[in-house]
């Protein structure tokens, strides 16, 4: 048997991988996420950041639409409704 037919054998007869799972994450966690990266003040430190670079160039609303689409470079929680 070459290996090309021995991959597809392997690929016919796969089962559901476990590697990732998805679960509610319950208080403990959810504390443990939000001290690793200060959410709550270093994220609005992101979005103080973003208001001073952008300055008087943008109106209110382009601000908060770039702010929005932005997430923590950190932990990847979105920026949006810190503005």
């Amino acid at each position: 048997m070459t290996a090309l037919a021995g991959a597809g054998v392997t690929l016919g007869t796969a089962s559901r991988a476990f590697a990732f799972s998805e679960d509610t994450p319950n208080i403990r966690t959810l504390a443990l996420h939000d001290n690793a990266c200060g959410a709550s003040a270093s994220h609005k430190e992101l979005v103080s950041e973003v208001e001073r670079v952008l300055g008087d160039k943008y109106s209110e609303e382009e601000k908060r639409r770039v702010i929005a689409a932005m997430t923590c470079p950190i932990c990847g929680c979105p920026l949006s409704g810190l503005f």
